[in-house]
């Protein structure tokens, strides 16, 4: 032979031998019965032999070509286990993210099947405090700015509202005793019920006078779910309990902001597909593109 077969056409006359169908044979390999049946032509040409016996609209393989099937078959099976032996000695690739312990659980967590869904080669490590010895791939970070000398998307804003448990609100009496409960940040109260009252109609004296604290936003979810008493929480935090019914929101006032969720990516770690992937489908998850689109640097 002066020219050798193409690995291609052999892959077709494999392929067509194994079902002895160009109609099958060219859905397996998904491209068009012609070009299956084209690749078949140029290696008989190749090889001068005639490789198919037409009988009516069916095939069989001739002597020539019962002999080549059978060693390219056991050919392309030690190629084929030769590249999955290959691929099984990459590790699986991980992405590692930092983020707040409150996003991390309200929110981020509901969204894990549809991350497992649409990244399944990939594993995710998820940190909720810094260390020094594991470098993260991209920071969820609670503030009001976006970072220097990163790029900063501003996932979501904070939509405070007020919010108790339903038979709470329906009864009066036990409302009236019940209190207000507050996040605490480095013992001092997050001001989410004084900039609620500046917002609305509402009087301090319409609502109950005492108080209960709480170190994280999700006790305080807890809390008001169990009954306890009210509470100003992001919406973003709490859609569940809104959907199902656990909590109902007792005023139509919404506070927005200052405050929210940004994600920070540094420009090293952007060059990494993975990274962009998953930033991306966190923005869709999140409705993002109130603050800066990807790619943009915040100064």
């Amino acid at each position: 032979m002066s020219t050798p077969p193409t690995l291609t056409s052999l892959r077709a006359f494999a392929t067509v031998g194994q079902c002895l169908s160009f109609t099958e044979g060219a859905h397996r390999l998904g491209v068009t019965q012609s070009a299956v049946s084209r690749q078949i032509r140029q290696l008989e040409s190749t090889l001068d032999l005639p490789l198919f016996r037409r009988i009516g609209n069916s095939i069989e393989l001739t002597e020539a070509g019962a002999v080549l099937h059978e060693r390219l078959a056991e050919a392309f099976d030690i190629m084929d286990e030769a590249v999955m032996e290959a691929r099984a000695t990459v590790p699986r690739q991980k992405l590692t993210l930092l983020a707040p312990p409150t996003f991390s659980a309200r929110w981020l967590s509901r969204h894990l099947v549809s991350f497992r869904q649409r990244f399944p080669d990939l594993d995710l490590s998820l940190h909720l405090s810094a260390d020094d010895n594991v470098r993260v791939d991209c920071v969820i970070r609670f503030g009001a700015d976006p970072r220097d000398r990163h790029v900063s998307t501003r996932l979501m804003v904070e939509q405070h509202i007020a919010v108790c448990a339903p038979d709470l609100w329906a009864d009066p009496d036990r409302l009236r005793q019940s209190c207000l409960l507050y996040v605490l940040d480095r013992a001092l109260r997050l001001p989410t019920w004084d900039n609620w009252f500046a917002s609305t109609q509402h009087d301090r004296r319409d609502l109950p006078e005492n108080a209960m604290e709480f170190a994280t936003l999700d006790m305080v979810t807890q809390a008001a779910v169990s009954g306890a008493g009210l509470a100003v929480i992001d919406r973003n935090m709490i859609e569940p309990e809104l959907q199902s019914g656990a909590l109902i929101q007792i005023d139509p006032v919404v506070v927005t902001g200052p405050y929210g969720y940004w994600l920070d990516i540094s420009t090293e770690r952007l060059a990494r597909s993975r990274v962009v992937h998953f930033a991306r489908w966190l923005q869709q998850l999140a409705g993002a593109g109130q603050g800066r689109p990807l790619g943009s640097h915040a100064p």
